[in-house]
């Protein structure tokens, strides 16, 4: 556009004058990263002629003068509009720059290899050059002059501009930054904290109630997520409603994939049901135990009304669910549904400086001085966040990263950013201020997330790549790399509450784990601060923006439909910089149009589309991120060899995609390849030459055809020196390279190591006919097994996962079992080894020092687990498996003794002993059929769930609690969970001499203080739960499933569900007092008995039922007055005793609600409040007898 238009644009045309506050800093981040590349370029290897090097050099000089204005400008923004637009013009300047000089150094490097005697020469006098060197010298100089030209013009237009001071701009080093491992970031205020409380008790009253509705009401950014979050966690809850389901609500929701996150939340499958009706049937299937759910964030007032009301009024049990909205038409609609609404108010200023003291202080209360010597200043700075947690939380985020003096608060109290006007009225000036304080790295960083749907859950390891692939980290140096940066840039932001940490659900979390979300206010604030350059556009998006001052640079779209329209304005102007493609199933193909007008397209996502083929992609010379993952993709191009500038591409999960391009090969600049679940048949030779990649999942070694050498072997690793993450596939077809393979990945983080999958025997027998075939081909392939598993030795004491699966070799790997653990894989943190059938025992893993997640499954030659396992020890107070957190063994089928050798006798806090597993929190032993006997695991101090399936045990006593130094001495001491599965031949369960100690004496040992679930499951041999269970005061629920000999359950004093099922032969079930859920199972019976009570009335059980079942219902209305609700599967004959004219109604009519299920689809619900009753059974047997 002509220059003289700058300054007689009208004010509608300047649109938003501030809103270049984040182009300047941005502007003076770019600025400094296309200084470097043009340097790169004059001094580069490239030849260029002198007078195109005088032009260079002087864009260089020009860029260089202009960029000591831009802090100025940066500053002076908001009050002049002509600034702003100045801003405006020189930063698209500079993206035009940074595509032609990025051209010019990509099609020289061409050149460079076409023509290598001729372009690598620096004399520029030489009077011999090719034609095609003559014509991209030409190209060079005319677009470079064009650049001269219009910095001229807007440099000119800068003289007009006196309010702007010239600052000299120092050098930026790259400096690394460290944070704290584990972030809080759900630190709430007091009122949060009483809310949830009240709200939770609100929500367990009236347990009898079909549903109760909770509406959660507030402005945005008031702490509705953040209440709801505390709700949904809280211990009571977790303890009352077995299935919890948290559900985000989008704007641009899905009807039918809500539907499936809540069935697949709640542990169900809806198989092949796609239409709404299919799943909310098969919802109200799921939701057969008491159900907990959260919709986050609703907007639609008809999400309860036509798609969860009728599943839940359906459902087999009884449940609540909570809705967060700002929206008052959606709250409501609930309230004449009879809901319950909460609203949430904003903070006081003293709430709000409690809550702004948490964030920048901590808990720590050695500084109650400074924090005193801050309170004044705070609280001034607290008032104007307008009583917004999110805005307090962010505003801490700022402070925390200040000097705590009063000078710097002040300046964040006294900044402009306050009093800015323009900003859109629902987003709080604190957010803005927040995002103002940031470095200019991190401002693009967290500007660039809203380009992610609405309450996307985002990956970090994908978030860091888009960043790095966009430019915003610099080069690193030494051993770190621009990924480690932008690890760093991912936990300041969480840090500055400008992300939010989440689990891989979107569930809020308290520690910066792999994924985050951004808050809808905050996605708001960005997309208001980008909208001149990205766009999102959604179901909910207006069209783009079209400010003639600049130009659309990157577009985010969701739900395309089968043709992907991008705006024309973006097609006209031709300089698309980013496409992000998400949630489009239908999308088969892109428009070759599309590429034709977006050569300087660099990041582009199209995974989880119909895509087939990418036949035009040769073309975008400039891309550095390609993500088709997921789509139907069957070949790609050789043209793919010229995208040389590439640093990402995913393929994973291309089911059609079975060969790669040799061209891939010549992908000089990948830093990440990502191929696992691909059924490729091989991988290109030359991969080892990719030298820069750090990130390689699912390389397949070998070739399909073993004839065909055409795949890669392990040699191709040797050159990877920047390796991170590693995963191989198809180990089997590798042969022996003769040396390590890893000796330079110095750096490794993680290693995955995959065979090739064997099935499993379905017995003992056809695996020893297995291995006796082929026996001499099979003691060559072993041998071969145990050389290229050792040349696989890491030699990173980096690393942090490692998974080996299906390795068969004569024993464990030598790298695990010679040097010292510990000093060769300190920072080990998780381990998986699966199916290595051959180990006959485990390395001594005790010595991890950083060891917190352990699994093994299906090593079926070990038979023996002893203190080898725990290592040996220096001294006898050493600990074993010091931070080891979760323990998983599965399908151990000949795995017969578990021993923790001399520590079983010394576990007790005696001056020396050893310390065994301190901090083990989960254990799981799944399948293990020949385990006679188990180690005294109440030793284990904090445990807290404990799974057990050991088939061959036949009796557990005392020693699994282990022994004690006093008799006062705690076992499981944290324990919450117990389950025992599939333990076939255990007969017997004694507590030993706990079952007379139990009572509140002096010295009373205590048993199981915090259990509060025991799960029995196939135990067909156990006769009798033990005594001492009555000493476990917080057992609240028991789920007992094919115990069929177990004959009492009583004197459970704190019992409040009890579930029973599969052939019980109970006899006596009493002392039950405060049960309130009681479920029983009877649909294998048919054979019924008659018995005559006091009162001459007969009831109809079965024979096996006859006794138990009536005296615990009978007592209800006494010693069982906290029943609430009665559930019976059983034969149709018994079900019509129960009905209003048979001889067991009376049994059942006191209880608040009941629901009976018999054979051939008959049923029977009650309730007693409401009264109702409901039956598709027409009478009783004995009214048919009258």
């Amino acid at each position: 556009m002509p220059h003289d238009l700058l300054f007689s644009l009208s004010g509608e045309r300047s649109i938003l004058l501030w809103q270049s506050e984040k182009m300047a800093m941005i502007l003076e981040a770019f600025v400094g990263k296309l200084l470097d590349k043009l340097s790169e370029f004059i001094w580069g290897e490239i030849s260029i002629t002198r007078d195109v090097q005088d032009e260079l050099k002087q864009l260089q000089r020009r860029i260089e003068r202009l960029s000591g204005y831009l802090e100025s400008a940066e500053q002076k923004r908001h009050e002049n509009r002509t600034i702003n637009n100045w801003v405006v013009e020189l930063k698209d300047v500079m993206y035009d720059a940074d595509d032609i000089i990025e051209r010019c150094m990509i099609e020289g490097r061409i050149l460079l290899e076409n023509h290598p005697s001729t372009l690598a020469v620096r004399d520029t006098s030489s009077s011999f050059y090719s034609p095609g060197f003559l014509q991209f010298k030409h190209e060079i100089g005319k677009k470079i002059k064009e650049l001269n030209d219009r910095l001229k013009e807007i440099n000119k237009d800068r003289s007009k501009l006196p309010a702007l001071k010239y600052s000299a701009q120092e050098g930026r080093v790259n400096t690394r930054q460290t944070f704290p491992s584990v972030i809080k970031s759900d630190i709430v205020g007091p009122k949060i904290e009483e809310a949830t409380q009240s709200l939770v008790e609100l929500l367990i009253k009236d347990a009898n109630k079909k549903y109760r509705v909770l509406g959660i009401v507030g402005m945005g950014g008031i702490g509705k997520t953040t209440l709801a979050s505390n709700i949904y966690n809280n211990k009571i809850i977790k303890e009352n409603f077995p299935i919890r389901v948290w559900v985000c609500i989008s704007q641009d929701f899905s009807e039918t994939k809500m539907l499936k996150e809540i069935i697949r939340g709640g542990g169900g499958n809806y198989g092949k049901a796609e239409t709404k009706a299919e799943l909310v049937t098969c919802l109200s299937f799921v939701l057969s135990k008491r159900f907990f759910i959260v919709l986050d964030d609703v907007w639609e007032k008809d999400v309860w009304e036509d798609l969860l009301r009728y599943a839940v009024e359906n459902a087999t049990s009884t449940g609540r669910i909570v809705i967060t909205t700002r929206d008052r038409n959606v709250a409501g609609s609930i309230v004449t549904e009879g809901a319950e609404i909460h609203h949430v108010d904003k903070m006081d200023d003293h709430s709000g400086w409690k809550l702004l003291c948490k964030i920048v202080f901590g808990d720590n209360d050695d500084e109650e001085e400074e924090i005193s010597s801050l309170q004044e200043i705070g609280v001034k700075i607290v008032k104007k966040c307008g009583g917004l947690p999110l805005a307090i939380k962010t505003i801490g985020g700022v402070l925390r990263s200040k000097e705590r003096s009063n000078v710097e608060w002040n300046k964040i109290l006294k900044s402009d950013a306050w009093s800015m006007s323009q900003l859109q009225e629902q987003l709080p000036r604190a957010l803005f201020l927040s995002y103002e304080y940031l470095p200019s790295d991190l401002k693009q960083c967290f500007l660039y997330c809203s380009l992610f749907p609405e309450d996307f859950t985002m990956d970090r390891g994908e978030l860091i790549r888009y960043w790095v692939a966009e430019g915003f980290v610099k080069r690193a140096e030494g051993d770190t790399i621009m990924e480690d940066l932008a690890e760093d840039f991912y936990r300041e932001l969480i840090g500055r509450n400008l992300l939010q940490p989440c689990d891989k659900y979107g569930r809020l979390s308290d520690v910066a784990g792999n994924y985050c979300k951004m808050h809808d206010l905050l996605r708001s604030l960005a997309h208001f601060l980008m909208r001149d350059e990205s766009i999102f556009l959604g179901d909910h998006e207006q069209s783009p923006n079209t400010n003639p001052l600049s130009k659309l640079r990157r577009l985010s779209m969701v739900n395309t439909g089968e043709i992907l329209e991008v705006p024309d304005v973006m097609k006209q102007q031709k300089c698309l910089r980013t496409l992000l493609v998400w949630r489009s199933l239908k999308l088969p193909m892109v428009e070759n149009e599309l590429f034709e007008s977006s050569t300087f397209l660099r990041v582009m996502n199209l995974s989880g589309t119909r895509l087939e083929s990418l036949h035009s992609i040769g073309d975008l010379l400039h891309l550095r991120y390609l993500n088709v993952s997921g789509t139907d993709i069957e070949e790609l191009p050789e043209s793919i060899g010229c995208l040389v500038n590439l640093e990402v591409l995913n393929l994973s999960g291309c089911g059609y995609l079975h060969t790669l391009p040799k061209a891939i090969t010549k992908l000089c600049n990948l830093r990440c390849l990502c191929i696992e679940e691909t059924p490729l048949t091989h991988v290109p030779k030359g991969i080892g030459k990719l030298k820069h990649l750090n990130h390689l999942q699912g390389f397949v070694i070998g070739h399909d055809d073993r004839r065909d050498d055409e795949g890669c072997d392990l040699k191709e690793l040797q050159s990877l020196s920047r390796l991170r993450f590693l995963e191989i596939n198809n180990l089997k077809r590798a042969q022996p390279s003769g040396a390590l393979v890893l000796a330079n990945s110095r750096s490794l983080r993680t290693l995955i190591l995959m065979g090739e999958a064997m099935e499993s025997p379905s017995n003992d027998e056809e695996e020893a006919m297995a291995i006796q075939s082929n026996e001499e081909e099979e003691a060559i392939s072993i041998q071969r097994n145990d050389k290229i598993y050792n040349e696989l030795s890491p030699q990173s004491t980096h690393l942090q996962k490692l998974k080996i699966y299906d390795f068969i070799g004569t024993g464990f790997l030598g790298w695990m079992m010679s040097s010292p653990l510990s000093a060769s894989f300190p920072n080990l943190t998780s381990i998986k080894l699966c199916n290595c059938i051959s180990f006959p025992q485990l390395p001594p893993l005790g010595l991890l020092p950083q060891l917190k997640s352990l699994c093994i499954w299906r090593m079926r030659a070990i038979k023996t687990i002893g203190p080898e396992f725990l290592g040996p020890r220096a001294s006898s107070a050493a600990t074993s498996f010091p931070k080891l957190e979760q323990l998983k063994f599965e399908e151990m089928t000949n795995w017969e003794e578990w021993s923790f050798g001399m520590v079983e006798g010394v576990g007790e806090e005696r001056r020396g002993a050893p310390k065994l597993l301190p901090c083990l929190t989960k254990l799981e032993l799944f399948n293990c059929p020949k385990l006679r006997a188990l180690p005294p695991l109440g030793l284990l101090p904090q445990l807290t769930f404990l799974a057990i399936g050991a088939g061959a045990i036949k009796t557990i006593g005392p020693e699994f609690l282990g022994p004690r130094a006093s008799s006062a001495a705690t076992s499981f001491p944290n324990l919450e969970g117990l389950y025992f599965k599939e333990m076939s031949n255990w007969e017997e369960w004694s507590f030993g001499m706990v079952e007379e100690l139990g009572e509140e004496r002096r010295g009373a040992p205590k048993l199981l203080p915090r259990l509060t679930k025991l799960g029995l499951f196939n135990c067909p041999k156990l006769r009798a739960l033990p005594e001492g269970l009555r000493h476990t005061t917080n057992l609240q629920e028991l789920n007992i499933y094919g115990a069929d000999n177990v004959k009492e359950i009583n004197n459970l004093p704190s019992l409040k569900s009890l579930r029973i099922a599969k052939r019980p032969r109970l006899e006596h079930v009493e002392n039950l007092d405060k049960l309130q859920y009681l479920r029983v199972d009877l649909h294998s019976y048919f054979k019924e008995t008659s018995t005559t009570d006091a009162d001459g009335r007969t009831e109809h059980l079965p024979q096996c039922t006859s006794h138990w079942l009536l005296e615990l219902l009978q007592n209800a209305p006494d010693a069982m007055q906290n029943l609430k609700e009665f559930k019976l599967r059983c034969s149709l004959p018994l079900l019509k005793t129960f009905l209003k004219d048979g001889p067991n109604w009376p049994i059942i009519q006191p209880i608040p609600q009941v629901k009976i299920n018999g054979t051939f689809s008959s049923y029977i619900r009650c309730t007693k409040d409401p009264p109702s009753f409901e039956t598709n059974v027409v009478e009783s047997e004995e009214s048919m007898d009258r």
